[in-house]
C-alpha cells in the first residue's frame, strides 16, 4: 500500500510539473506562431493517447507516422519562426509573468492621459498597443527602449523635432518596447481619400496584426483608433479609455 501511494504521489507531481512547464511555455510563446504550433502538436498527442487507450492499433500507428511526418514538417516550413523562438528564449526568460489587470490598466491611463496633452497640443502621435501576434518585425524596424511606460515618456517621444518622434511606438504590457518603427501603410480603398500617412499607417499596422493603434493628428489634434483595419476617429480621452479597457483586460 505504501508503495502504491508513494506511486501515486510521483505520478501528481509529475502531472502538475508538466502542467505547468505546458502553461509556461503557452504564456511564454503568447504573440507568436509558435503558439498555435505547440496548440497543434498537443492536440496530436492528445488524439494518440486517447487512440492508444482505446485500442485502436490502425489510428494509433496511422497518427503516429503522420506526427512523424508532420515534426519534420514543421522544422522545414516554420524554420523561420522556430529560429526566432530561439532568440527570443534568449531574451526573455520562459518563467515571465504578464501583468495584472491593475497594471494593464494602469498603463492605459497613462497612454490616455499622455493623448489628451498630445491632442491638445496638436501633436501627431502613433502608438500601437500589441495583443496576441507578436509585432518582431516592426519593432526591429525602429528603436528599442524597452522603457517603463508614462505619459510624460509618450509626450517627450512625439514632441515635434525630437529624434524618435517619426513613426511609431509599440507598448507591450506595461513597457514602451520601440519607438520610430515603421508601420505598413493600408491600401484599404474605403478610406478617405483625406487621410495622411499616419492614419493610413495606423490603419495598415491594425489590418496586419490584432494591435490597437491609437492616432493623434497633428493639423487639428483629433484622436483615433485603428482596430482590425477599422477607424474610429473624433474619440474623446473617456472614450479612448473605455474602448482600450474593454479590448484589452477582457480576457485576462
Amino acid at each position: 500500500m505504501e508503495i502504491t501511494g508513494l506511486l501515486n504521489w510521483k505520478v501528481i507531481v509529475e502531472i502538475l510539473i508538466l502542467w505547468l512547464v505546458v502553461y509556461r511555455i503557452f504564456l511564454f510563446l503568447k504573440g507568436t506562431k509558435a503558439v498555435y504550433l505547440l496548440r497543434g502538436i498537443i492536440t496530436l498527442v492528445i488524439a494518440l493517447l486517447v487512440f492508444q487507450t482505446l485500442g485502436l492499433p490502425v489510428l494509433t500507428k496511422l497518427l503516429t507516422y503522420f506526427f512523424a511526418f508532420f515534426l519534420i514538417l514543421v522544422v522545414i516550413i516554420f524554420q523561420p519562426e522556430l529560429r526566432e523562438g530561439l532568440i527570443h528564449l534568449g531574451q526573455r526568460h520562459i518563467f515571465y509573468l504578464e501583468p495584472k489587470k491593475e497594471e494593464i490598466e494602469k498603463t492605459l491611463k497613462e497612454i490616455v492621459a499622455a493623448a489628451g496633452v498630445l491632442s491638445r497640443k496638436k501633436h501627431g502621435a502613433l502608438i500601437a498597443v500589441k495583443r496576441e501576434i507578436g509585432l518582431r518585425k516592426y519593432i526591429e524596424s525602429g528603436v528599442i527602449l524597452k522603457a517603463d511606460l508614462s505619459a510624460e515618456l509618450l509626450q517627450n517621444i512625439f514632441y515635434p523635432s525630437t529624434a524618435l518622434h517619426d513613426g511609431g511606438v509599440i507598448v507591450d504590457g506595461t513597457k514602451i518596447i520601440a519607438a520610430a518603427c515603421l508601420f505598413p501603410l493600408s491600401d484599404n480603398p474605403r478610406l478617405e481619400k483625406a487621410l495622411g500617412m499616419r492614419h493610413r499607417a495606423g490603419v495598415g499596422l491594425s489590418g496586419n496584426s490584432d494591435a490597437v493603434v491609437i492616432i493623434i493628428s497633428e493639423e487639428n489634434g483629433s484622436i483615433s483608433l485603428a482596430i482590425n483595419e477599422q477607424l474610429t476617429r473624433n474619440l474623446t480621452p473617456n472614450d479612448l479609455f473605455t474602448i482600450l479597457k474593454g479590448q484589452l483586460t477582457r480576457s485576462r
